[in-house]
């Protein structure tokens, strides 16, 4: 086995064509963000965006893209903003997670929203937890038949607000994709008050951030592309969304409203009309992305399981990353979780960004 790094931006079209012909072959890989276009789009706005090739016989048979920050630690690429990582791999190739972390020059590759079916990192998970999708594989009606005989009522109450909204503000109106300038100022203008209210880091903040998502929201290939969806009452924006598509499945991005109208769920009626529009257009599968809240429990057809934790080379260090891990899953876990979870995001974000 041969494994080699280059940097994002040297990535061939026979690169290209090999990857995203090993992603398709893959269920467990299908999500946009391990599709190779993201990854050349990140690469764009940053230069520490690397692929580890594996070759096997003169073939390609696998892509492990990642991140190379000081000191060779190894993340996701874009790891702030991505909802799945891991290798892209001929599922006939046996390889080692170690020797994948050290032959491009890594000491430790951390992962939060990792494949769990990719079996040689199990035994460096921290903890498993949920990703929640829609499955519209049998279109919009299938779905929700699906969820009202499981007994979930929220699509039912979202229609009940959309019929409410339209009464009291205007008549609802729903854009798939926009170009609209303002709509996406909107977007970003709502998910940062959002952001300070749950005491996240603004990552609006980053110049790289703002240009990665105008180069997704403007993207229309055969096999990706970005969705930047747009929910009016008459002529309020009322709620909007920036997904990533990636063939028949949809990344729920970025999804935000205007909190003015909040008592009408907006964001919960958005979804119910993406997920209309996207049957429509041929899409299969809505990833929710990693954590759990109402809506998502709501709507949620099932769960891809997703593990959090890292490959690490160096002994001590790896101690001291499973304490870390280890106090995060704790946190996580408690009763009284709402003062401890903010200490810890204050402390995570100034060990990451200082």
């Amino acid at each position: 086995m041969k494994i080699k790094a280059i940097k994002a931006d040297r990535l061939t079209p026979d690169h290209i064509q090999a990857w995203s012909n090993l992603q398709r072959t893959d269920p467990a890989v299908d999500n946009p963000f391990l599709h190779p276009e993201f990854t050349r789009a990140v690469a764009t706005v940053r230069d520490d965006i690397e692929v580890a090739i594996l070759e096997q016989g003169g073939k390609y048979v696998g892509f492990f893209p990642f991140q190379r920050e000081p000191r060779n630690i190894g993340r996701a690429v874009a790891w702030r903003l991505s909802d799945m990582n891991g290798i892209i791999v001929d599922k006939d190739v046996d390889w080692n997670a170690e020797q994948l972390v050290r032959d491009p020059g890594l000491v430790a590759w951390h992962f939060d929203h990792l494949v769990v079916a990719q079996e040689p990192f199990q035994p460096y998970h921290s903890s498993v937890v949920d990703s929640p999708y829609m499955d519209l594989s049998n279109g919009y009606e299938s779905y929700r038949n699906q969820r009202h005989q499981a007994g979930s009522s929220l699509i039912t109450q979202a229609e009940r607000k959309a019929r409410k909204i339209a009464k009291e503000v205007g008549p609802l109106h729903f854009e798939i994709h926009t170009t609209s300038s303002q709509v996406f100022k909107s977007l970003v203008t709502w998910k940062q008050a959002q952001l300070s209210r749950m005491h996240y880091v603004d990552i609006f903040r980053f110049k790289w951030v703002m240009e990665l998502l105008e180069l997704i929201w403007h993207t229309k290939t055969d096999g990706f592309s970005g969705m930047l969806s747009a929910l009016y009452a008459g002529d309020k924006l009322i709620a909007v969304h920036l997904g990533i598509r990636s063939y028949e499945v949809l990344s729920s991005w970025i999804p935000t409203f205007d909190a003015t109208y909040g008592k009408y769920s907006p964001g919960l009626i958005l979804h119910i009309e993406l997920a209309k529009k996207a049957a429509e257009m041929g899409i299969k599968r809505i990833d929710l992305g990693r954590g759990y809240n109402q809506m998502k429990a709501s709507l949620m057809s099932g769960a891809i399981r997703v593990a959090i934790g890292c490959v690490e080379l160096r002994p001590l260090n790896r101690v001291l990353w499973t304490g870390w891990y280890g106090a995060r899953r704790l946190i996580h876990s408690s009763p009284l979780k709402r003062t401890p979870l903010r200490i810890y995001r204050c402390l995570r974000n100034w060990m990451l960004y200082n």
